[in-house]
């Protein structure tokens, strides 16, 4: 039986925690008190002819908060062409970094988070490089790799999709706690 080469890509938009939303208030909060501090320096020592260089200074704080803020909103990118699993993050929808990238044929395990069968705590050792690329939302679809990059123990943990799941299926099928017809919530 032929295979046609396979490009699978999902987007998993990161969701904003607690501690993220707290953040973005108090750096806006300190911003505005940043500017009006360099502002009301100018006018406290009765320098008029610095509001120029004030202004530039206010202009400078107030980018780098727009800046910081809206490189707060991740999404991770999972793509798969024949083989090959390579996972990139996307900052404010402008910005890719790649995170990982390798053969499926090399992961030595693939299942749920909360398998019970293969424990994710078999796997979450101190050596072990951790990349953590899910939205947070949905804990039930989350799946773990526990693979080998570069001699680095890699252990990820991904929101595939049913097609992904099938490819990780069809490159490794004795190392993919998934089988076709499986129900994936999602």
């Amino acid at each position: 039986m032929q295979y046609q080469d396979t490009v699978i890509e999902v987007i998993i938009k990161k969701s904003r925690t607690k501690k993220e939303s707290i953040c973005k208030v108090l750096y806006i909060i300190m911003t505005i008190l940043a500017i009006l501090l360099v502002n009301f320096m100018a006018l406290l020592f009765g320098v008029y002819y610095l509001f120029a260089l004030t202004a530039a200074i206010s202009f400078g704080i107030g980018y780098s908060c727009y800046y910081y803020i809206t490189n707060m909103r991740k999404e991770f990118e999972y793509s798969i062409v024949n083989d090959v699993l390579s996972v990139d993050i996307i900052r404010n929808k402008v910005r890719r970094q790649p995170l990982f990238s390798g053969s499926i044929r090399d992961f030595e395990m693939v299942a749920r988070v909360n398998d019970e069968r293969h424990p994710l705590s078999e796997f979450s050792k101190e050596d072990v490089l951790r990349g953590i690329c899910v939205s947070g939302d949905h804990k039930e679809n989350e799946w773990y790799i526990y693979t080998k990059w570069d001699k680095q123990k890699v252990l990820l943990l991904l929101e595939p999709d049913e097609r992904m799941l099938k490819a990780f299926y069809r490159y490794n099928p004795r190392n993919t706690m998934y089988r076709p017809g499986m129900q994936v919530k999602g």
